[in-house]
């Protein structure tokens, strides 16, 4: 019965709250189900700002990533000079590929007018390519503004055969549940949620990697809020809704909000890989976040939300200083799932509100729990 109420208590916590934390950021505006009434009030940090001056720099850029797409999952054989070939049609003037030690790189292409960025996003995105799946974007788009996944007229390469019990590293893979009459299917863990990439960022961050243990002790009947979800793939990032959460989410952001106006905008050259620090969560009306720096590529910085699960890439120049350990005292908002019934679909299901069971495991990343959602959720 303990488990039972988990879930419900939280909501009441919620609802007999007085007052919402100044500080509450986009991802946790999502929790309109806890019937709290949003402050209405949107960060002025650019107009109030001492260092307003960046925004001079900023608009001097703004002309070149305004006529950019940002491309992932581009296969690592494939050259600059072939990506610019199937980009033709949008006159590409240039492309800069980054590999990074994996069979599929990223690439930044500057397609001259930027009337050619929706039309290249609408023609590209979520086509195949040398068998592997395009995921394109625009300057102005985050992760969760990819469409919905439809499906393609060509047949893909077979899956490679693996042995699920020595599957680590890049062949961290999760079975599906089998289909009658087809071939079981495999889905490798994004590379956010990997106990490498995590053990790394918990080390730079917050000094030490105790939460990759304690998130993997849950059990039981659990009420969970989608954070970052992944079409067509059974992982999510999600917020266990218990009364401790709530309580050290309040506290984390009353703090940001108070010292964000304050933070000093980093300039280019101080931005570099493993940096914690913080920046606008993507979107029209974004707000500050917990970052993690997980690349830099010419000025663009690629970031982990350390708080939301989410990843996006955005200019160095907006990225604020946040290295003091006060800022780093609690532990991520969200941890990782994986949906024991399939995939969660073809559309995003962040700020989704999912009732069920924790059930296991991963076999090969056992901080990846095994999530039973139940018939109402």
């Amino acid at each position: 019965m303990e488990g039972k109420e988990r879930a419900p208590k939280f909501e009441q916590s919620l609802q007999g709250a007085t007052g919402k934390p100044t500080g509450l950021r986009k991802p946790f505006k999502k929790i309109e189900m806890a019937k709290l009434e949003s402050s209405g009030r949107e960060l002025t940090c650019w107009a109030s700002c001492p260092e307003v001056t960046s925004n001079k720099r900023l608009e001097k850029k703004e002309a070149t990533e305004l006529n950019e797409i940002y491309t992932e999952n581009l296969p690592s054989e494939i050259t600059e000079g072939q990506f610019m070939q199937k980009l033709d049609a949008f006159k590409p003037m240039k492309v800069h590929k980054v590999d990074v030690g994996l069979k599929c790189s990223y690439a930044f292409v500057n397609v001259g007018d930027p009337e050619n960025v929706p039309l290249a996003v609408n023609h590209l995105n979520n086509t195949a390519f040398k068998g592997c799946r395009l995921v394109v974007r625009g300057p102005d788009q985050s992760r969760s503004c990819e469409r919905p996944v439809e499906s393609l007229e060509l047949e893909l390469p077979p899956l490679e055969k693996v042995d699920k019990y020595l599957s680590r590293g890049t062949k961290t893979l999760l079975p599906s549940r089998k289909a009658s009459g087809r071939r079981q299917t495999y889905y490798a863990v994004p590379l956010e949620m990997r106990s490498m990439m995590l053990v790394e960022m918990l080390s730079g961050c917050f000094k030490v990697t105790d939460w990759i243990v304690e998130i993997a002790k849950i059990q039981g009947e659990v009420g969970l809020m989608v954070m970052e979800s992944f079409p067509q793939m059974p992982f999510f990032w999600a917020m266990n809704l218990t009364p401790d959460v709530y309580v050290k989410m309040c506290k984390l952001f009353n703090v940001l909000s108070k010292v964000t106006d304050r933070q000093p905008f980093l300039r280019r050259k101080d931005v570099q890989r493993g940096l914690r620090c913080m920046a606008e969560y993507p979107g029209v009306s974004g707000e500050w976040n917990r970052c993690w720096t997980v690349d830099v590529v010419d000025h663009k910085v690629i970031l982990f939300y350390v708080d939301s699960g989410s990843t996006a890439c955005v200019p160095a120049e907006t990225v604020k200083a946040l290295d003091d350990d006060q800022f780093w005292a609690i532990a991520p908002l969200v941890q990782p799932f994986f949906l024991q019934q399939g995939v969660l679909g073809n559309q995003k299901m962040d700020g989704a509100i999912l009732k069920g069971n924790v059930v296991g495991f991963h076999e090969a990343e056992p901080h990846i729990l095994k999530f039973s959602k139940s018939d109402d959720s």
